[in-house]
C-alpha cells in the first residue's frame, strides 16, 4: 500500500504558486462580496423606486375618481357649496388613513 504523502512541498516555486492561487481567490472572494452587496444595494433602490412609482400612481388615480366624481355632481347640479364639503369630507377621510 502507498502512504500519501503528508508533507508540504519543499519547492519554493510550488510554495509561491500556492500562496499567489490563495491571494487569487481570496480576491476573488472579496470582489464577488463587493458584488453582491452592490446587486443588494440596486435591488433595494429598484424596489423603493417602484413603491414611490406605484404611490404616485394610487395619488394620480384617485385624483381621477375625486375629479370624476365632482363632474358627475356638476352634470347633476348639486350646488357648488355641497361638492366642496363632499371634498372636504372625502379629504378628512383620506387623512384618517394615511396617518403618519
Amino acid at each position: 500500500m502507498i502512504e500519501p504523502n503528508n508533507h508540504p512541498p519543499t519547492d519554493p516555486q510550488t510554495e509561491e504558486l500556492i500562496r499567489s492561487l490563495k491571494n487569487e481567490i481570496t480576491s476573488l472572494k472579496s470582489n464577488l462580496e463587493k458584488k453582491d452587496d452592490r446587486i443588494e444595494t440596486l435591488e433595494n433602490m429598484v424596489n423603493t423606486t417602484m413603491k414611490c412609482l406605484n404611490a404616485r400612481t394610487r395619488g394620480w388615480e384617485d385624483l381621477e375618481d375625486k375629479l370624476q366624481d365632482v363632474v358627475d355632481m356638476l352634470r347633476k347640479r348639486v350646488p357648488h357649496c355641497d361638492i366642496l364639503d363632499f371634498l372636504k369630507v372625502r379629504d378628512s377621510e383620506e387623512m384618517r388613513n394615511y396617518r403618519i
